[in-house]
Order: structure tokens, then C-alpha cells, then sequence
């Protein structure tokens, strides 16, 4: 069994504040706890469902956190309804301490921005995709949602431990300072753009992606370089925001 001190932290990690707080978050499932510790990023503590240990794919999850010095503990079957994030526990989680990047810590190349995306499964699904097209940094607005909301961490479906993502306090600042300090080209999607079929795969670039209902932020406008558009043909009122950079990501990437 699990130790209460264990269980009372893994719970106060499902919130965003303490989450802040502690500079840790929580991922679920073989790939993300194995992605996780094949990561740059440090591993505090795996927990293991105690029956399925000897399980191939766990004793390999059990050997390198002990190879890594990190600590496993195992809980039983009282204790997976008290600490999962999902209805279906899926036999091991790890806590994971927070990599806090900033933009000028991301590596050469292209950078997808996201302004003010507030959907942890749309935030996810980008993060994933991108990491699928091999663009490796994400900049994050202000107030976009936590990239460690379990719900986001889950979507990534391990992609989080592969990319580098910085989150910026004040994105018109940071854009400029890219811009001026580092001529980066900022491009954005706009209904009144260019069809996106004219973008081209360029190594110093900001390619934006605001939310569904309010597009990018007022203020952008003045530092963008070029807008494009993915046009439609049907009576659909606009695109989900995931799809929209996964069209623009395959396109650049074609």
C-alpha cells in the first residue's frame, strides 16, 4: 500500500495551483512513464500497480527507474480509486519535476505559437502533432491552459517529453524580441489570408494559432509578416484550432 503522505500529494497535483507551487505534474500509462524517463526532464517517483510488476512491459518501467536512482513504490488495489486521473488506471504513473523553459531557450527552427488556446485536449493534440511533423518548440501564451493539466499531458501521449515548450508572460513582448533579436518572420492563420497551400517550411519562422472564437489577440496584427487562410467549402462556421495547425504542419512539412 501506498503511503497516505503519497496519496494526499499525487491528489493536490490534479489542481493547477499546487501544481505551480510544486513544480511537478503527473503522467499515466507505459509510454508516457517510459517516455518520461527517457527524458531530459526529472523523474521523482514511479508508482506501480503491485499485481502487474512482474509484468514484462512493467519490470522494464521498474529496472530503468532503478537504473536512474528513482524511486518506484507500489500501490494496491485500494489505492488506484484515490490517486488515478482516469476512470481506467492504467498501471503505472510517475511525478515528474516541471521543465521551465523560456523562448530563448528553444532550439533553432521553426516555432508554433498558441495564443490564448484554452482546451487541454486541443493544447495536447497540437503538441503530439507537432511532435509527429518534427517541429521540436512551442511557445505558449500567457493564457493559454497548463501544458500540465493532466488532461493536456494525456493527450500528448508522450510527445510533452520530446518537444521543447517555453510559456511567456507577455507574448506581444516576447514575438518582438524574437523578431528584432533573433529575425524570426511571424506568420499567422487569418480568414481574410493567403490560401495556406502558399506556406513554405522556413527555419526562422512564428507560426500562430489563436482560438476558435477570437482568432490571434489584438496588437499582433502590427508585428505579423504574412496571414493565411485554410478555405473551406462547406457551411461549417470555422475549424477546430488542432486541425487547423495540423493541416498547416502537414503542409509545411509535405
Amino acid at each position: 500500500m501506498l503511503e497516505l503522505s503519497i496519496i494526499k500529494h499525487l491528489n493536490k497535483l490534479k489542481q493547477k495551483k499546487f501544481r505551480k507551487e510544486e513544480k511537478e505534474f503527473v503522467v499515466e500509462g507505459i509510454k508516457g512513464v517510459m517516455d518520461a524517463l527517457n527524458s531530459e526532464m526529472e523523474v521523482i517517483l514511479v508508482i506501480v500497480d503491485g499485481k502487474l510488476r512482474d509484468e514484462k512491459e512493467f519490470e522494464k518501467i521498474i529496472l530503468k527507474a532503478e537504473k536512474k536512482n528513482v524511486q518506484v513504490a507500489f500501490c494496491g488495489r485500494n489505492d488506484i480509486d484515490k490517486i488515478k486521473n482516469t476512470e481506467t488506471f492504467p498501471g503505472c504513473l510517475a511525478v515528474i519535476d516541471q521543465l521551465e523553459i523560456l523562448a530563448d531557450q528553444l532550439d533553432d527552427g521553426p516555432i508554433i505559437c498558441l495564443d490564448a488556446i484554452k482546451d487541454p485536449g486541443n493544447l495536447g493534440t497540437i503538441i503530439r502533432t507537432a511532435d509527429w511533423f518534427g517541429f521540436k518548440n512551442i511557445l505558449l501564451s500567457e493564457d493559454t491552459v497548463d501544458v500540465y493539466n493532466p488532461k493536456t499531458v494525456r493527450s500528448t501521449m508522450g510527445s510533452i517529453f520530446h518537444l521543447k515548450i517555453a510559456k511567456t508572460s507577455n507574448l506581444l513582448k516576447t514575438l518582438e524580441k524574437l523578431k528584432k533579436e533573433s529575425e524570426y518572420k511571424i506568420y499567422s492563420l487569418d480568414l481574410k489570408g493567403e490560401s495556406h497551400k502558399k506556406m513554405k517550411y522556413e527555419e526562422k519562422v512564428v507560426y500562430i494559432f489563436g482560438s476558435e472564437s477570437q482568432g490571434i489577440r489584438e496588437g499582433l496584427e502590427k508585428i505579423v509578416d504574412k496571414s493565411y487562410n485554410i478555405a473551406g467549402q462547406g457551411q461549417a462556421e470555422s475549424l477546430n484550432v488542432a486541425i487547423s495547425a495540423a493541416i498547416v504542419m502537414a503542409n509545411l512539412s509535405s
